[in-house]
């Protein structure tokens, strides 16, 4: 089964998964930078849900920061998927290549 991936969404936990496995090919550490930066965006998000059910006089500000938690994911998961595709890790079906036929 082929992974999918779209600019404009944030990246499925399973594609990122599979493009973990590419992230050595290249000589720097720019994807596993970005992986985790989105992993950090991803939790931060997660807290705010549980913020706004904690704190209920500051439901309106942990709502609007994990509304820009949520559009720094879809920008960084762009980055991501335009990144992998400029690398050849995601081909011109928006598919990821398997590791072994990146050229």
């Amino acid at each position: 089964m082929k992974i999918t991936v779209e600019d404009g969404n944030q990246i499925s936990q399973e594609a990122l998964e599979e493009l973990e496995k590419h992230a050595d090919m290249i000589e720097c550490e720019c994807p596993s930078k970005l992986m985790e930066i989105l992993d950090q965006i991803r939790d931060f998000t997660e807290y705010t849900e549980q913020c706004i059910e904690k704190y209920p006089e500051d439901k309106a500000t942990h709502k609007w920061l994990k509304s820009s938690s949520m559009n720094l994911d879809q920008l960084i998961s762009t980055t991501l998927i335009q990144l992998a595709r400029y690398e050849g890790f995601i081909n011109e079906n928006n598919e990821i290549v398997d590791r072994d036929k990146v050229s």
